[in-house]
């Protein structure tokens, strides 16, 4: 077991449902398994109710939101040198989405870089899962955060020696404020990895389809595969289709979701499976021939389900194949962007007997490139060998893992 001690400052961690502190979690149990490097975390959350301890790693709750309390919790680390990343979700550490409390604590605990930790020095990384979040046209609510959120990133980017993202998008947004110093990394899927359990019958014309997400997505997902979904319907081409994860059911009426889907498939052929405990959505997704999701290609690296559904070689349907680099349309998933057009490549790409293919070059392309140990890995070189260079040889040196090809020649140790 390493000496050294990363910590993370997360919103919440579970029993709380909290997707950032889920994959913060998952991040570092992998961290310890493989690379010997142990965690803590600062919860940023002062309602947060859970243990001092979470698969024992020690857990510090920060009391209240302000610059002095953050600060505090980060200071109190005891280690020669000081390893923090923080997990960014605007919104999850501020409703507005301006969390300026946290990155002033951070600047502050910065500050002191010379004078503590027994001469030790200070890393600071970010893991952004979203840049700004409010939108861009004027006139619509929140749109004058914009400006803020952009500074607030900008800041801690320039602050972070090494920040961390999900999409080529993302990075290029983050390289226009400062170069080389960003990797792009896909997101790893939170639920267990299974051997799919259909991968010989998905030649079958009968297609049981997964719909698997939280929220509005599900609704979203719907709405952009309604031809798809009425087209194969009416064609007798499915069997069943799953909703998994928990939809929207306001004021306890009928799931939306549910409701949409209903104008597309009859009831008796819908399965509302709801929440369940990762290993059954993991089998879910094992025994289903096609995935559906609302998102677009150049978004796809960052949905949790979306590579969920590439880890059980589920063969997986997005709106469109734009800008998806590293994934490649057709080969690791199909596009359609719910045209006639579109539809009737499906059936056809289908009928050929393409999905066993595409479910298998997804899951190769998710073992190779984003399982939790190759990801791990990428952490590990970034965060701790590139710290232990001198400044001259690591700006000098080749960005040989800033993209997901570029883990295959990461060397990955026990």
């Amino acid at each position: 077991m390493s000496d050294i001690t990363l910590s993370h400052i997360v919103p919440a961690l579970p029993p709380q449902i909290d997707g950032v502190g889920d994959h913060a979690l998952n991040l570092a149990l992998q961290l310890r398994q493989s690379q010997g490097i142990q965690s803590r975390f600062v919860v940023c959350d002062p309602d947060w109710d859970g243990p001092g301890r979470v698969q024992d790693f020690e857990v510090r709750r920060l009391r209240l939101r302000n610059e002095a309390g953050i600060w505090s919790l980060l200071a109190a680390a005891k280690e020669p040198h000081s390893y923090v990343l923080l997990h960014y979700l605007g919104h999850a550490y501020n409703t507005r989405g301006l969390p300026f409390w946290l990155c002033r604590g951070i600047e502050s605990w910065l500050a002191e870089r010379s004078s503590s930790c027994c001469g030790g020095g200070r890393q600071f990384s970010t893991l952004f899962h979203e840049l700004w979040q409010a939108p861009a046209q004027p006139g619509l609510k929140g749109f004058c955060n914009r400006f803020l959120q952009k500074r607030l990133v900008q800041r801690l980017h320039r602050r972070s020696n090494l920040s961390v993202v999900n999409t080529r998008g993302m990075q290029a947004r983050l390289d226009v404020i400062e170069p080389h110093k960003t990797l792009c990394l896909p997101m790893p899927s939170n639920l267990p990895v299974t051997e799919p359990a259909v991968a010989a019958s998905r030649s079958n014309t009968r297609l049981r389809i997964a719909i698997f997400d939280a929220g509005e997505a599900r609704s979203a997902t719907v709405r952009a595969h309604t031809n798809l979904l009425t087209t194969l319907d009416r064609k007798q081409m499915v069997a069943n289709t799953m909703l998994l994860g928990n939809g929207r059911n306001p004021r306890g009426l009928p799931n939306e979701d549910l409701a949409l889907l209903q104008a597309c498939i009859p009831r008796e052929r819908i399965e509302v499976l709801g929440e369940l405990a990762p290993a059954a959505v993991a089998e879910a997704l094992g025994r289903a021939d096609l995935f559906l999701s609302h998102q677009s290609g150049e978004l796809a690296c960052k949905s949790g389900a979306f590579m969920s559904a590439l880890a059980s070689g589920c063969p997986a349907v997005l709106r469109d194949g734009r800008n998806a680099a590293p994934l490649n349309e057709s080969e690791h998933f199909i596009a359609s962007d719910d045209s006639a057009q579109s539809v009737a490549r499906f059936e056809q790409m289908t009928a050929d007997g393409h999905l066993g293919r595409i479910g298998l070059a997804g899951r190769m392309w998710y073992n190779r490139f984003a399982d939790w140990k190759v990801i791990s890995t990428a952490y590990h070189a970034a965060l701790f060998q590139r710290a232990a260079r001198p400044k001259e040889s690591v700006r000098s040196a080749p960005a040989k893992i800033r993209t997901a090809e570029g883990l295959a020649a990461v060397e990955i140790r026990p």
